[in-house]
């Protein structure tokens, strides 16, 4: 099979079949990039130039199946136009259009356009600043407003903030009025042009003061992004996810007391080291950005974010329950028998996911007879354990071949595309997930309302029998830039708001039939706090990955994402020590979510052991594996010390979804002036009431723990304590050091 795809997949690894660079610039030597089966031959190049047919380069061999062509380097505004053949397929036609970069620094012009609305004139673009309780910036091309010019402003903002603009001078910048540092500022625009004067790509250049950096979605290798950045891409990696994530916002917030939401769904790759602020991104049509600053402690900021950007939602009292999940429940025996371990085990649960119980291919019909011989009978028996049913679900229409896929998969096919509910290349022709996890399936267009009643018709037999929530995985796979959506939008802003379309589409239509239901989802954007439940995604059984799964869960609901939870022990690879699993299950318990699940039973990194051998992150089956009693004991001990704590996680959810609060806070929403809580990355509040400090290190039965200022209970010992202190506490394997507020009239102090 032929594959090229210009952007490539993914940020952190070269598919070998992309183009290099992906938007040339004027003067840079170009390649362009493609893989074959073995039967397809030596592949060629069709080549144009502005319009006109031009001898193409021999192709020169890689490993693997590829095959590079050099195309030299290009005029600015050249029109470059290119098709790969081989002896059994042509491929699509791509272009690009050379560019070139320019800098631009002081305006030419600054006027005032109405009462607090001004506007900087730049050569080809202008940027309107409207001053109200935030700070609107919006960066445009073609004719600016008119106005009276003026030679500078100094406009008081919010919070004893001032905004300072010239009209000749470099840039923007923000200060406070009790003192002369620049707190932010903008210093110049780095611009990518055509030949014929639009501008493509724009990145702003300046100053961000600040110690900590917070926010920019779900982030496993550190909370604080002072040295750090992101790319802003929705990016789906299996495990070890570092500086990748499911998860991205284009949004930041510092300790000094400003924050920023960049008004985008293309990425936007911003980068904060060395005091500096850059952020850049490609652009669609006139608007070339819009970034909305805010003001305040940490906590209001937040806040403000979340309200521009929709209505939380609250997850019903039972999704704050115990989880359990594994992806070898493929049939009637595999369920039954983790209802009589819940039983035998004394093991309280409220909600069961199957991952493996459809058919494979279509994922709204059951597996046939041989694995569940009455779905509904299955979902009852489920219902009367006290357990509510989650099923699996995935945005396509499957590819099989065709020897192996079923008549209704081939019907669902030919139907998707005859009637365009499927994402479509800029041609017409459907879009087909170019490689990767699910490659080459169709992918469902959830901006088509017609695709959408459509895909969900097939599914509504699911809620009637009683399905209450759908964990809706992946999103994360469409990488055409030029595909086109339904409502009009680009692959290039599709990408990253596909998932919020997607689990937005199952959220409503369980809404729509009044199932007080959730999704659980790992891939999101902006609004994700409008969508119920999020995980982690999948990280493997090892101590590093739970460390970055802490980072996830404060970084996330720094981000806005307020109930969030992660695999218990891990989801992949060889099965967790005694010690990780229970440090783990600690920290799951205090956790928005507390949830176990596992990968197949013969997963990508599966190794050592035996063919089907259950890799399940049960404690059953765990306290078997290990030959560990203990396993079983201790974690049944802290699910029925969850179910206890159930009344108090949903009533501080309604109190966060009110408050545009994350359940699991950084201590830097409480303690916003405490230097001590905003260094602190390993502990937090959950809720208002409980501090946690759990230990994610192997070997430790100790720990640092800082309490704020007022007094605190431990939650194991029941001993007291006077905050404002750092002190060490034992943690044996049956515990997790959690306080909870003492309440006097004692005010909240600095440290």
């Amino acid at each position: 099979m032929l594959k090229h795809q210009p952007e490539g997949l993914v940020p952190f690894e070269d598919c070998g079949f992309a183009r290099y660079p992906t938007h040339p610039l004027a003067g840079e030597a170009v390649t362009v990039a493609c893989r074959t089966d073995a039967a397809d031959g030596v592949p060629k190049l069709w080549l144009w130039v502005n319009g006109a047919e031009m001898p193409a380069p021999n192709p020169c061999r890689q490993e693997g199946g590829l095959w590079r062509f050099e195309l030299g380097a290009f005029a600015w505004g050249d029109e470059v136009r290119y098709r790969f053949i081989t002896q059994l397929e042509e491929s699509r036609t791509y272009s690009f259009e050379t560019e070139r970069e320019r800098r631009v620094d002081a305006p030419k012009r600054l006027v005032k356009v109405s009462d607090r609305t001004y506007c900087q004139i730049y050569e080809g673009f202008y940027a309107l600043f409207h001053v109200n309780d935030a700070l609107e910036i919006v960066l445009k091309q073609g004719a600016p407003p008119e106005g009276s010019e003026l030679l500078g402003v100094q406009e008081e903002l919010p919070e004893g903030f001032q905004l300072i603009l010239t009209g000749n001078k470099k840039g923007w910048l923000l200060k406070r009025f009790s003192s002369s540092e620049t707190l932010a500022s903008v210093e110049d625009y780095i611009l990518r042009e055509t030949k014929n004067g639009r501008i493509v790509a724009i990145e702003q250049r300046g100053q961000l003061a600040g110690d900590h950096i917070w926010g920019t979605g779900e982030r496993f290798h550190s909370v604080n992004l002072r040295n750090s950045g992101s790319n802003g891409e929705v990016v789906e990696k299996f495990t070890m996810q570092g500086d990748q994530t499911y998860l991205p916002m284009p949004f930041f917030m510092s300790d000094c007391g400003v924050g920023c939401w960049r008004d985008t769904a293309a990425p936007a790759a911003m980068d904060f080291s060395h005091q500096r602020l850059r952020i850049r991104q490609r652009t669609v049509g006139e608007r070339l950005a819009r970034d909305v600053w805010l003001f305040g402690a940490p906590r209001e900021i937040l806040r403000q974010y979340l309200w521009f950007n929709g209505k939380p939602a609250l997850p019903p009292e039972w999704a704050f329950g115990v989880w359990i999940s594994a992806n070898g429940w493929n049939c009637d025996a595999e369920v039954d028998a983790q209802l009589e371990a819940l039983r035998q085990c004394d093991y309280p649960a409220d909600v069961m996911v199957l991952e493996a119980w459809s058919d494979e291919q279509t994922f709204y019909r059951w597996n046939d007879g041989a694995h569940w011989r009455d779905p509904e009978d299955t979902v009852r028996r489920i219902r009367a354990a006290g357990l509510h049913l989650v099923l699996w679900q995935i945005p396509v229409v499957k590819y099989e071949p065709a020897y192996s896929a079923g008549e209704q998969l081939r019907a669902d096919e030919r139907e998707a595309i005859e009637k365009g509910y499927c994402v479509r290349h800029a041609d017409g022709s459907p879009y087909r997930i170019t490689e990767r996890w699910f490659h080459h399936s169709l992918l469902l267009d959830f901006t088509n309302p017609e695709a959408v009643r459509w895909w969900f018709g097939k599914r509504k037999h699911l809620l009637d029998m009683g399905v209450e929530g759908f964990k809706t995985d992946g999103g994360e796979f469409l990488f055409d830039h030029t595909a086109v959506l339904h409502n009009g939008l680009t692959g290039l802003e599709a990408h990253n708001l596909y998932p919020s379309q997607y689990i937005g589409a199952y959220h409503d239509f369980m809404r729509a039939n009044s199932v007080n239901g959730v999704t659980f989802s790992r891939a999101d954007y902006v609004g994700a706090h409008t969508r119920p439940l999020h995980w982690a995604g999948d990280q493997q059984s090892l101590w590093s990955e739970l460390r970055a799964q802490l980072c996830a869960g404060l970084s996330a609901g720094l981000s806005g994402v307020l109930f969030w939870g992660f695999d218990i022990g891990g989801f992949a690879g060889e099965l967790p020590t005694t010690e990780l699993y229970l440090r783990a299950t600690a920290l799951a318990c205090f956790s928005p979510v507390m949830q176990w699940h596992a990968e197949p039973r013969s997963g990508q990194f599966y190794a050592t052991h035996e063919d089907g051998f259950n890799n399940d992150r049960s404690p059953w089956n765990l306290a078997e594996k290990l030959h560990d009693p203990s396993v079983l004991q201790i974690g049944a001990q802290f699910a029925r010390l969850r179910q206890s704590l159930k009344p108090y996680l949903y009533g501080e959810a309604q109190y966060c979804i009110n408050a545009g609060r994350p359940l699991m806070a950084h201590l830097c929403i409480d303690y916003p002036n405490s230097v001590t809580a905003c260094n602190i990355d390993d502990q937090y509040m959950l809720g208002r009431e409980l501090l946690v400090c759990p230990i994610v290190e192997e070997g430790r039965s100790e720990r640092d723990v800082w309490l704020p200022n007022g007094r605190w209970k431990h939650w194991f010992t029941g001993e007291e304590f006077e905050g404002g202190v750092s002190m060490s506490f034992e943690c044996p394997l049956n515990q997790i050091i959690v306080f909870k507020k003492v309440h006097t009239n004692a005010p909240l102090g600095k440290d």
